[in-house]
């Protein structure tokens, strides 16, 4: 298992396979404020369709964190996501690898 900083512990290969999807990447580096999924999509250039997917994987594995906004004009809810950390690092120490979430 690998623990994470922020608190989360998960298989590191499950990890792994998360931040290696192609999208991942994009959308994580965008997600420095809380927007939608469609925000998210375009600002990322992914697809919708992807772009949920992976915000619901980010999500569970607690690297997004959702907060619900009140649209007042009509009264819709809208769930917004944003990092739960500010830089991440991959370090490879004795014990296998750990990685390290900051701000």
């Amino acid at each position: 298992m690998l623990v994470i900083d922020n608190g989360t512990t998960m298989a590191e290969q499950e990890l792994f396979a998360l931040m290696s999807a192609p999208a991942v990447p994009d959308l994580l580096r965008v997600a420095d404020e809380p927007l939608t999924v469609k925000e998210l999509s375009c600002r990322a250039g992914v697809p919708l369709s992807t772009a949920y997917r992976e915000v619901k994987r980010l999500h569970e594995a607690s690297l997004l964190e959702k907060t619900i906004m009140v649209d007042h004009s009509d009264g819709r809810h809208v769930s917004q996501y944003c990092r739960t950390f500010e830089t991440m690092e991959v370090r490879v120490t004795d014990d296998g690898l750990r990685i390290e979430l900051a701000g």
